[in-house]
């Protein structure tokens, strides 16, 4: 899994694949918890047409202004800087079934 940062967030939304906002926070028990199940997640994808990137939300004030986050973790999902879809909290079935019809 990738890591946004405020520098790189740029070049990895003018990407032509789907991509995953995986929005976490060190401090999120919830998030720690999802998080092994994302990683495995995004490294059982076996196509390039789905990018899986963790966002700080401490370190990425703009981007979670931008996509009006309010709680973690939350899960974005993009295509051509347009949201395609969105769940919240740590159920991975719910993350799954988001990306599943696009990868």
């Amino acid at each position: 899994m990738l890591e946004v940062t405020p520098e790189n967030v740029k070049d990895i939304v003018e990407q032509d694949c789907y991509i995953l906002f995986y929005f976490t926070a060190t401090w999120c028990g919830p998030c720690q918890k999802i998080k092994p199940m994302i990683q495995k997640l995004g490294d059982g994808l076996t196509t390039d047409t789905l990018r899986i990137y963790m966002v700080d939300i401490d370190e990425n004030d703009d981007l979670c202004e931008k996509c009006g986050i309010t709680s973690v973790p939350t899960f974005m999902l993009f295509k051509n800087k347009e949201e395609v879809g969105q769940c919240g909290g740590a159920n991975i079935e719910k993350v799954a079934d988001l990306i599943k019809p696009y990868c």
